[in-house]
């Protein structure tokens, strides 16, 4: 009995041995899980599968991917705050978590205390769509349109409060154009009010933007970070083509409960910046749409919190009220 105990504990010994630095700062015998807080299908979805894979391939132990859709992302924002801090749960969420505090008064959650940072995986410009109907030329065009006929021109986001509406804006704001919000229920039924007419200006992700300019849908008249990017080359930025210091970006970051001790944050940081940096991973994010960044857990949340800053500010300034 006792040499099978030995064998046992020789067993385990090497398992835990030979297992990655960065499994063995996470309970081996708990189910690690990544969580998306919206449906399947759609882009944090499909990113947060490739990480998972990835992730699984690294640390040689199951990733899953737990779709917890609801209330703008708040659902599966609080499941992982009350989730166990051992690194076992992660949650990937877009940047509408930084948009989240400014138009929900009450949230179960403060997303600066419960959560901290791994990274932010991947930033991405926003593109600045118009209908082809639309007599401008350039961004600069589309803002004396505007001004001189400030009850025709409409944008359209996917709902109140996303990434896209805070963008849109911030471009209002910073133009000084008098454009009007149109909510719709998605990216896609905004996009379709584009081309019908409903609208005459949409902000999109680069990767369904850029789709529809070159199948000649609506026009294209700048990307919306602050240089030019490498996935549409050629096209200008807002900034350089009317709006001045204008910049907005899509971007995803990975966040673990607070109390998650340092060390096991800095090795899944390491783990994921391993991933981010591998030209597999580069060139499939390069066909969404978007870049790798892989930055500190610090950097992430000094971020978060700048973020959290601004939009809060842009909501007060465009009288958007939390509800």
């Amino acid at each position: 009995m006792k040499r099978f105990q030995k064998l046992a504990l020789t067993l385990a010994a090497a398992t835990a041995w030979a297992m990655p630095a960065a499994a063995q700062e996470i309970p081996g015998q708990k189910q690690m899980r990544l969580i998306v807080p919206y449906s399947a299908g759609g882009t944090s979805d499909i990113l947060g599968r490739k990480l998972a894979e990835q992730l699984s391939a690294r640390l040689q132990r199951p990733v899953i991917v737990e779709n917890k859709a609801g209330a703008g992302g708040a659902i599966g924002t609080e499941a992982t705050v009350r989730a166990d801090a051992d690194g076992s749960t992660i949650l990937l969420h877009s940047g509408a978590i930084a948009t989240e505090p400014a138009i929900k008064a009450k949230l179960p959650y403060d997303v600066t205390r419960d959560l901290m940072s791994i990274t932010t995986v991947v930033r991405g410009p926003f593109a600045l769509l118009v209908s082809n109907d639309l007599p401008v030329k350039n961004v600069a065009d589309l803002v004396k349109y505007a001004q001189a006929n400030p009850e025709k021109v409409n944008f359209g986001t996917p709902g109140i409060g996303t990434s896209v509406h805070f963008a849109s804006e911030l471009f209002k704001s910073a133009a000084k154009a008098p454009v009007t919000h149109v909510p719709y229920k998605g990216a896609s039924a905004a996009l379709t009010g584009l081309m019908g007419g409903e609208v005459q200006m949409v902000i999109d992700p680069l990767s369904t933007a850029k789709r529809y300019a070159e199948g000649g849908k609506v026009k294209a008249l700048a990307i919306t970070t602050a240089q030019r990017s490498d996935l549409w080359p050629g096209m200008t930025t807002v900034a350089e083509s009317g709006v001045p210091g204008f910049n907005a970006a899509v971007w995803y970051g990975l966040y673990v409960p607070a109390k998650t001790p340092a060390a096991t944050v800095q090795m899944l940081n390491k783990e994921f910046v391993a991933i981010l940096q591998s030209p597999e991973m580069r060139e499939w994010l390069t066909s969404q749409g978007l870049e790798a960044v892989g930055d500190t857990p610090q950097q992430a949340q000094d971020q978060l919190v700048e973020e959290i800053k601004t939009w809060k500010e842009l909501a007060r300034t465009a009288g958007i009220q939390p509800q």
